[in-house]
């Protein structure tokens, strides 16, 4: 196995794995890194889950699963929310989590832009509000608390037992971001996607298939990241990323402090991407 030094000193940690093998890393710390955004696509993989049951589809609505009256975003599809294509017309970010007593109700009193005419759908405009009620309608359907979904669904198949979630005030996992995992173990969750032990292949193409535009002109999924020939990755704030390469049957996870330019993209494929194909 090849020990990693970053040339970027904001890189904390990397992990290079291939057929279900670490072949390169960055020296072992145990550290458990915020992950941020990398959990909406957990939620993409419960919401499978409960797709495949025939639970829920990417029509249900908000409105069939919460309390939330006649609010805007009542008549918001699944679809719309992994997408990001609520409407919801102001920024819902991570920061705003601290700033609300109650996330949900905030989310409720939210403008939603109508459509125009001849238009199917918003356009793409990031929101953590979409992953925070994509959350909260897995709950309800599933009836456990996505904390529990997650462990017992995604962690426990892969052997991940060590994790820290960050709960609303009023004790739900917020899902949009707050999850600490170690790097190895988000290579793990690639890994486990990617050969569907945590997600079938019917989740997995659909949560993967190009469905919108997004201004940094990389096509977006159901809170997936989509590149070329079957390759798509997680991602979060800062510079955490989880490259999953079929085409490789190899994952590569990094977790990094970008708090300037995000430049973890560029970091993978220029030196970690053709470490694959030496092994």
């Amino acid at each position: 196995m090849k020990i990693l030094t970053p040339e970027n000193p904001e890189v904390l940690s990397a992990v290079v794995m291939k057929d279900g093998e670490i072949i390169a890393r960055t020296e072992e710390d145990g550290v458990l890194y915020p992950q941020y955004s990398i959990m909406k696509s957990l939620i993409s993989l419960l919401i499978g889950r409960l797709c495949g049951e025939g639970q829920l589809t990417p029509k249900t609505t908000v409105r069939q699963l919460l309390h939330t009256g006649a609010a805007a975003i009542s008549d918001l599809t699944l679809d719309d929310l992994m997408t990001m294509r609520s409407g919801i017309n102001y920024r819902l970010l991570f920061d705003d989590r601290k700033n609300y007593d109650d996330y949900l109700k905030v989310c409720c009193e939210a403008a939603v832009t109508p459509l125009g005419e001849g238009q199917e759908h918003q356009t793409f405009f990031y929101n953590n509000a979409c992953a925070y009620l994509a959350g909260r309608m897995a709950e309800a359907e599933d009836g456990d608390p996505l904390d529990k979904q997650i462990v017992n669904y995604l962690f426990s198949p892969l052997g991940i037992t060590e994790y820290e979630f960050e709960y609303d005030p009023q004790g739900h996992v917020f899902g949009a971001s707050g999850l600490k995992l170690k790097t190895e173990d988000v290579a793990k969750l690639g890994y486990g996607i990617m050969t569907n032990k945590i997600c079938s292949k019917g989740w997995l193409n659909a949560a993967t298939k190009p469905r919108v535009t997004t201004p940094e002109r990389i096509p977006y999924g159901y809170f997936f990241w989509v590149l070329a020939d079957g390759n798509f990755y997680m991602s979060g704030k800062w510079g955490q990323k989880c490259f999953v390469l079929p085409q490789y049957h190899a994952v590569i996870a990094v977790n990094s402090d970008m708090k300037g330019r995000d430049s973890s993209n560029s970091y993978i494929i220029r030196k970690l991407l053709p470490l694959l194909n030496e092994a």
